[in-house]
């Protein structure tokens, strides 16, 4: 029975990769549904705020690229050709051999350069035409010619795209769906039935790790969980807290090919949930065992792989300490990365000094307490590593001995006896990779991995055809299998263990900043999954709505002085017991709510709820909780209270600020304009509490006529 449950995990698994291959429409078992348009205002607001409104960052995001070119291509009333040269030269970049930059660069310069200078259009400087035609005269001699001879022209196309269209695009529908993925970006908050999990793929100290598909985008995922009990039993709050900043570190901005990198990490009451790249063929230390001991030019290439793993952690000031063979894994094409930083840790401002890692893996600096080090210890363990995959153990584990003070002993003191079988490189790598003393030792000198790099042992790789994965594995997984040990092989965690832990709120007070979202990975995985699909439903939801006859519905242009307007919840009701979707937009000197239908509309015949700034008495300057809503922002009048919220974490935050800087404005001015009134006419703006008393009505009334007047005067947006 046992085995049957684990065949149909198998099973199931592979059918999960499968699909994850097939179309979008088949990919996703959840959809994507992007928020309403009227998201624009306030997001605008949040992104003006957060300086995300300039053309370099929202066209050096994978989204916004997307619909700023769709903009260029579809919507903007000139043609844009400089944004086709613009990708004519990326995709220029990103060719493999010198022939083919040759043949394409020729291409490029006849289409785009040359084309305009003929025809006396070509707005380019003269020092970026000359820069490519020399180029291109040398590369017919050499043979030979550069990824970036076009890089002179990227600026210039930039530059040319950040003006006018560029503000085109602001005003633009584009723009408002870009608010809309972004504002859906804003709040992604992850739980477990946003994937699929499949068959367990590896256990941890703290957790198991499964394969898993996510709904909405149908893209496969390894889910590392960690267990909150098992960590709180064990002390490992600190490391668990430790492996999220890590791969945060190595997984921003622009990724490694050679790090198993991640996209989310979220949480349950129980579990830290790490959502990290799918590597289904295997480790290393299991290929070890099935394979045989590795031969030097297959070294050579796993070797070369992970040493631009480490590069790119260690330009991130992150040091690995636990490099070995069963942490380097496998993809189903053969190419390898590393993975599990929990032992990582950051060195930019402070040196650690633990004693962390693997037995017979790890460098003497770290086995000898209370000495500092940095990068040095990850290449002393490379050595190590390669060391194991040629000879089948650690060079200080010999005769498999598990006596760990022994193995430390040996790699504080012994010399590594390298066989006369190696070739004079390898043993010269080695030699220089195992030094004891960190300044003998390669990578140690000042200059990083590039000197592991220019080693005769590498002699002959193109580190560039290396990043772009061009060099064959030596050994491809077997397709259509795990890659991995059977399921009940691996086991599970047995729960009588942590069955007397409880979690305190304290426990999880410690991880209350532990979700997050890698912006862009998350935009990759939209990208090349549903994106088109999503435009093009919600194009048609939105045109439908569009096409409905306007005489049911309120025209919410209104005056051009509105600050901001979007949708809100509003509690209202008998006893204030009930949250109502409302459209609130607020000007200078009001808030105006519009009731809301179910399809985002806002019909005729409603009520406009009309509130002047006049009436609040003060606006709490924190959120509140009322009807099991946590962020309410709560608006005081002088005889009640309107209070709103949203379950937009991005919008009502936004909303908080604008209410708060449109009443302190407001009040600033009537402050201003009772100073006028008092001098002008011995009185104060209604609603000052200072002598409205002591006056007889017909007296109060025309004082307050022509404070009105003198306010409207001053400030048009206030009411006569």
């Amino acid at each position: 029975m046992a085995d049957l449950e684990a065949v149909l995990a198998d099973v199931s698994y592979l059918m999960a990769m499968e699909k994850s291959k097939s179309t979008p429409a088949a990919r996703a078992s959840k959809k994507i549904v992007l928020p309403d348009p009227s998201v624009r205002s306030v997001m605008h607001k949040h992104l003006q705020k957060v300086n995300e409104v300039t053309f370099d960052k929202i066209f050096n995001q994978r989204l916004g690229f997307l619909l700023f070119k769709d903009f260029c291509e579809n919507i903007y009333e000139e043609p844009v050709p400089q944004l086709k040269f613009y990708e004519e030269i990326r995709r220029f970049q990103k060719l493999e051999t010198d022939e083919e930059r040759i043949k394409e660069g020729r291409q490029i310069y006849d289409t785009f350069i040359m084309k305009e200078l003929l025809s006396q259009s070509h707005s380019y400087p003269k020092t970026a035409v000359e820069y490519v035609q020399e180029a291109l005269t040398q590369a017919q001699k050499t043979r030979k010619l550069d990824a970036d001879i076009f890089e002179p022209y990227i600026n210039e196309i930039c530059n040319s795209l950040r003006g006018h269209i560029f503000d085109k695009f602001i005003e633009s529908d584009k723009y408002t769906r870009f608010c809309q993925w972004k504002n859906l970006e804003l709040n992604i908050n992850l739980t477990m039935n946003d994937f699929s999990v499949h068959r367990i793929i590896g256990r941890g100290g703290f957790g198991e790790v499964y394969g898993c598909r996510k709904a909405d985008t149908g893209k496969m995922y390894a889910m590392k969980c960690l267990d909150k009990k098992r960590i709180k039993m064990k002390g490992g709050e600190t490391l668990a807290l430790n492996e999220r900043i890590m791969l945060s570190l190595v997984s921003t901005g622009e990724g490694s090919p050679f790090i198993v990198c991640m996209t989310y990490a979220f949480q349950t009451p129980e579990k830290l949930c790490f959502i990290l790249d799918l590597m289904n063929g295997g480790d290393l230390h299991y290929h070890l065992s099935q394979h045989g001991v590795f031969t030097e030019k297959e070294v050579r290439f796993y070797a070369a792989e992970v040493i631009l793993g480490l590069e790119h952690m260690h330009s991130r000031y992150v040091v690995y300490r636990d490099l070995k063979p069963a942490n380097i894994l496998l993809d189903e094409n053969g190419h390898v990365r590393i993975s599990d930083l929990g032992l990582a840790c950051d060195f930019s401002k402070k040196k650690p000094h633990a004693s962390v890692g693997t037995h017979g893996y790890m460098a003497p600096e770290v086995l000898q307490k209370g000495t500092a080090y940095d990068s040095s210890a990850d290449w002393f363990s490379f050595g190590c590593m390669l060391y194991k995959l040629l000879k089948g153990h650690s060079p200080f584990r010999q005769h498999k001995t598990k006596d760990k003070h022994e193995i430390d002993r040996m790699t504080m003191t012994m010399n590594v006896d390298l066989p006369d079988t190696m070739s004079i490189e390898m043993k010269s790598v080695l030699e220089g990779l195992l030094r004891r003393d960190v300044e003998d030792r390669i990578g140690c000198r000042g200059r990083g991995a590039q000197e592991v790099k220019e080693h005769p042992f590498f002699k002959g790789i193109d580190w560039v055809q290396v990043y772009l994965q061009k060099y064959s594995p030596p050994l491809i997984p077997p397709k259509g299998e795990v890659n991995a040990a059977d399921a009940f092989d691996i086991g599970s965690f047995d729960e009588e263990d942590t069955k007397g832990i409880k979690l305190t709120e304290a426990d999880q007070d410690l991880y209350k900043n532990f979700p997050l979202v890698v912006s862009e990975r998350w935009q990759h995985e939209v990208a090349e999954t549903v994106f088109d699909a999503i435009n093009a439903d919600t194009d048609k939801l939105e045109q439908k709505r569009k096409q409905k006859p306007k005489g049911d519905e309120v025209d919410l242009a209104g005056p051009t002085d509105c600050i901001v307007e979007g949708e809100v919840l509003k509690l209202g009701g008998p006893f204030n017991q009930s949250w109502s979707k409302k459209h609130l937009k607020l000007y200078p000197n009001r808030l105006e709510f519009y009731q809301k239908s179910r399809d985002g509309t806002v019909p005729k015949g409603k009520a406009v709820e009309l509130y002047s700034m006049l009436d609040i008495k003060e606006v709490l300057p924190e959120f509140q909780k009322y009807q099991k809503m946590e962020n309410c922002i709560v608006l005081n009048l002088k005889t009640d209270k309107i209070i709103i919220t949203s379950p937009d974490k991005v919008l009502i935050n936004q909303w908080k600020d604008e209410i708060i800087q449109g009443f302190n404005l407001s009040t600033q001015i009537v402050a201003t304009m009772n100073k006028k009134a008092s001098k002008l006419y011995g009185s104060d703006i209604p609603g000052s509490p200072s002598t409205e008393s002591l006056r007889n009505p017909l007296e109060h009334r025309n004082r307050h006529s022509k404070c009105r007047k003198l306010l409207h005067c001053f400030c048009p947006c206030f009411p006569k």
